[in-house]
């Protein structure tokens, strides 16, 4: 009886725990905070991204190839991931949806050279900034190299 009613237990507290977690992004605290990867302070809106973790914790990131290659050494983490519209900063997009465009003309923080944009608005970006169109999965499965503190 007493291991069922710990159990039981165990279980609303789970419950509880996940669904108080937040489901979208919060604020960063710009100039302030680190990237969980290179811990480098996050100060260009345009490219940055954060994870919600099961626990509700938001692990944030200064340019999108650190998350992704965050997420790679870290698997299975997080409940969501979110970066931020390069078109509209202070735009959350849901990274499975948004469409990456990498240029080395993007000057991102850890030159990983990409943006994310809604889909709508990805191919008039691509046009006037060149590039290569990536999805969310081949960000995910090759994030770029130079995206690793160390490897300049």
């Amino acid at each position: 009886m007493r291991r069922s009613a710990g159990k039981l237990l165990l279980a609303l507290t789970v419950a509880v725990t996940t669904s108080c977690a937040p489901r979208t992004p919060r604020a960063i605290a710009w100039g302030r905070e680190a990237c969980a990867h290179c811990h480098m302070t996050l100060a260009d809106h345009r490219f940055a991204a954060e994870l919600l973790t099961r626990a509700g914790r938001a692990v944030v990131f200064d340019d999108i190839g650190c998350m992704a290659a965050w997420m790679r050494d870290n698997p299975s983490p997080g409940a969501s991931a979110w970066v931020a519209s390069f078109t509209s900063p202070d735009t959350w997009l849901r990274a499975d949806s948004a469409v990456y465009l990498q240029a080395e003309s993007l000057g991102t923080p850890m030159g990983s050279g990409l943006a994310a944009l809604r889909r709508s608005e990805a191919d008039s970006v691509h046009q006037a900034m060149g590039g290569t169109l990536r999805p969310w999965r081949d960000v995910l499965a090759s994030p770029p190299d130079h995206a690793l503190p160390g490897t300049r």
